[in-house]
């Protein structure tokens, strides 16, 4: 079966399988457990880059941008649950604080997925899915918390890192984020760290999944977010955030947003989750 999913009010589980293709960012207001498959790809959370092997579990909080980006024309397969905070915490009084603790390591490799057993609890919810036994609604539970459980249990000592670009990445990455707020060009991105244009952007698209344009808009949005919890009018955000026109910021703003307007999308995360 290529495709499977089941939503509850406070949870769901959703298992595809599908040819490589363009995925926008996208952001909401659940935890997100990854199981990567197969396929070549990296994933991108905040702005930072995974090397995404088969086997590997992705781990994103509410409110954290992430977003799959494919290396190769292998078939993807992946299965994910997602849940809010009430789930954990009706269940667990504990649970909660504990597994945003690890999620905020972000990814787990394959052979630790296999040593804790994580992996093995997407095979029963999936099994629970498809023959949907009497006891459906306790048993899948029971599989999210366990596997939440087992998160927990091997947090702090075997979440991997971020990938590291090459040094020229970083130098244009470093460029950007102390330049972003005004009026950036690739050709000055290009000069300042000494690299051919068209290069430079086929260099940085390879090591990261995405544009040097798309990790500009990416870095406003974000500073956009901060700004707003700073109190800071929608106006000004625009400004601040390097836009003369506030049309231009409102268009590149819902490409990160789900599609909702600055002003929909900070009522709905109206919280203090802020990123540094």
């Amino acid at each position: 079966m290529g495709k499977l999913s089941i939503r509850r009010e406070h949870f769901m589980y959703s298992y595809n399988k599908f040819e490589p293709q363009n995925l926008t960012f996208q952001m909401h207001h659940y935890y997100e457990i990854l199981f990567f498959a197969s396929g070549q790809a990296k994933y991108i959370i905040d702005g930072k880059e995974y090397e995404a092997n088969s086997g590997d579990v992705f781990i994103t909080r509410p409110e954290e941008l992430h977003s799959i980006v494919f290396t190769g024309d292998e078939e993807y397969e992946r299965h994910f649950v997602q849940f809010d905070r009430e789930f954990a915490a009706a269940l667990s009084p504990t649970l909660p604080e504990r597994f945003d603790n690890a999620a905020r390591r972000k990814k787990i490799a394959a052979p630790d997925v296999k040593k804790y057993g994580i992996d093995t609890y997407f095979t029963k919810i999936r099994e629970c899915v498809l023959g949907k036994p009497i006891e459906f609604e306790a048993l899948m539970q029971t599989y999210i918390i366990q596997m939440l459980a087992a998160i927990c249990g091997c947090a702090g000592k075997i979440f991997e890192p971020p990938a590291t670009p090459s040094k020229k990445t970083m130098e244009i990455k470093r460029y950007i984020d102390g330049n972003f707020t005004r009026n950036l060009t690739l050709d000055e991105i290009a000069e300042h760290v000494f690299f051919n244009k068209y290069h430079m952007c086929h260099v940085f698209k390879a090591e990261t999944g995405m544009t040097v344009k798309e990790y500009i808009e990416l870095s406003r949005f974000m500073y956009a977010r901060k700004l707003h919890f700073q109190g800071k009018k929608m106006s000004e955000i625009a400004s601040l955030c390097g836009y003369s026109d506030y049309s231009l910021f409102y268009k590149n703003f819902t490409k990160y947003s789900g599609g909702m307007s600055p002003k929909e999308f900070f009522m709905m995360n109206n919280s203090d989750d802020v990123l540094e």
